[in-house]
């Protein structure tokens, strides 16, 4: 019997890594896959000025704000879409009020 497992991810998140991969791609000339459970650091090596790069688009192509404190706890792909995906919620919720 062959058991179907779900998407792991929020339909948000799901568009929050496609972006980061476009950006890693397009703009930061990434030429591997990203992964979720890459290291921002340590495996994708961005540095200050490709972070803040991935930061910016992100902000811009989900209409967020994301501070240094957010960036405290990201340390992988990962982080970064659930992240993304709670201010995206968050700025739907206002936005809606």
């Amino acid at each position: 019997m062959v058991e179907l497992v779900a998407d792991p991810y929020t339909d948000t998140e799901a568009a929050v890594l496609e972006e980061i991969r476009r950006i890693a791609a397009e703009e930061l000339e990434w030429t591997r896959p990203v992964q979720p459970a890459d290291d921002l650091l340590r495996d994708l090596q961005l540095d200050s000025l490709g972070l803040t790069v991935l930061a910016v688009g992100l902000e811009n192509r989900f209409r967020v704000r994301l501070t240094e404190e957010d960036s405290a706890g990201v340390l992988t792909v990962r982080d970064l879409m659930r992240l993304v995906a709670m201010r995206t919620a968050e700025s739907a919720g206002e936005s809606a009020s």
